[in-house]
């Protein structure tokens, strides 16, 4: 099954997007993790016959747009970019699928507008990290002078696509087909050769601030659809302890364990694959 790059304008701003074009059938979002791309689910997106799945590019990250200068990257506005997505196409009773921040997004997403959700399958993520509000001054002040500091130094761009790949490799546990798969995207090749960022450097700057453990505690418990949450083996252990912690809260879950580290839907693609069939296709013939 071919993959298609396809586009939506939103206003003015363009959500790139990897689709399998797969019209007619029953639509299935997927949303990437932080500094990745849609094209982390690329050797996924041919496994998901059943489906029209549209992997797609956050704001900020991949090909599409960055947000204007006198913005940022919220969490809770990629939450509204998501959604302003459903609504603009016309889109009712989606499936998600969410990995990471992807999950995160999603979470928050299904719990909000739960008319909108049929059914949700989260990667790597327990809902959203959070922070005690005893923390909230710190968190503020660290943000602002984060943008401050980013806002003061040049872009640095890349020299090479090996060099990046081996840098990304060192922070991650992305075997190197896989840092490649995503970098990738990540940057485009200039006439003169050179390579350049089509990331948004002001993702790499600290978070506004986090909700606290009661806030996303009621998200977590709002999320009505039937919500299959992936760990990886040996993913984030912050994952695994906050799944254990609020494994209690949800409505409709099933927890799986797959082989595999942070990044598990790129290496038991065909497990994860039989997961989003299974679970999504149930839902969405009810």
């Amino acid at each position: 099954m071919p993959i298609e790059q396809i586009q939506f304008e939103l206003g003015k701003q363009t959500i790139a997007a990897l689709s399998n074009n797969n019209q007619g059938k029953p639509l299935l979002i997927l949303v990437h993790g932080w500094l990745d791309n849609a094209a982390s689910f690329s050797a996924l997106l041919p496994e998901l016959e059943a489906y029209h799945a549209i992997a797609i590019d956050l704001p900020g990250h991949g090909l599409s747009s960055h947000r204007s200068p006198d913005a940022h990257y919220h969490l809770l506005d990629y939450v509204n970019d998501l959604h302003n997505l459903v609504e603009q196409n016309g889109w009712d009773k989606i499936a998600l699928v969410g990995h990471s921040l992807g999950g995160i997004i999603s979470s928050i997403y299904s719990a909000s507008f739960p008319e909108k959700v049929s059914s949700f399958v989260c990667i790597e993520s327990a809902g959203p990290l959070t922070e005690d509000e005893s923390t909230t001054i710190s968190q503020i002040r660290g943000s602002i002078e984060s943008r401050i500091a980013a806002n003061g130094k040049p872009i640095k761009q890349p020299n090479d696509f090996a060099s990046i790949v081996q840098a990304r490799r060192r922070v991650s546990d992305l075997c190197e087909m896989n840092a490649e798969t995503i970098l990738r995207r990540n940057v485009r090749e200039l006439d003169n050769g050179d390579l350049e960022w089509t990331t948004d450097k002001r993702l790499r700057t600290q978070s506004s601030i986090r909700l606290t453990s009661l806030q996303a505690e009621n998200i977590v418990k709002s999320i009505l659809c039937p919500i299959h949450v992936v760990l990886g083996e040996s993913g984030f252990e912050k994952v695994k302890k906050l799944m254990k912690e609020r494994q209690g809260l949800f409505q409709n879950l099933q927890l799986t364990s797959l082989k595999g580290g942070h990044h598990v839907h790129m290496e038991s693609v065909n497990e994860l694959a039989s997961i989003v069939k299974n679970h999504c296709q149930l839902k969405i013939s009810d």
